[in-house]
C-alpha cells in the first residue's frame, strides 16, 4: 500500500510540474514579446513564430479587416 501510495504522489508531483512549466513558458514568452512590442522591434515583422490578429496602431481612416496579412513595405 504505501509503495502505492508513493507511485502516485511522485506521479501526481511530475504532472504538476509539467504543467508549471508549459504556464512558466508561456508567461515568459508573452512577457518578451510584449517587452519587444513597447520597443518597438522591427524584426517581429519577419519574425515567423509570431501572428498578429489585430492592428490597433494606425494611421486615421484605418480600418480592420479581417483575414487579411499584413506585408511589410522595403524602402528602396
Amino acid at each position: 500500500m504505501a509503495l502505492s501510495g508513493l507511485i502516485n504522489g511522485v506521479i501526481a508531483l511530475t504532472i504538476l510540474g509539467i504543467v508549471g512549466l508549459i504556464l512558466l513558458r508561456e508567461f515568459v514568452k508573452r512577457w518578451r514579446i510584449n517587452l519587444r512590442v513597447s520597443s518597438g522591434d522591427e524584426s517581429l515583422l519577419s519574425d515567423g513564430s509570431i501572428s498578429m490578429k489585430t492592428v490597433t496602431d494606425a494611421p486615421p481612416g484605418s480600418a480592420i479587416v479581417s483575414q487579411v496579412p499584413a506585408v511589410e513595405i522595403k524602402e528602396s
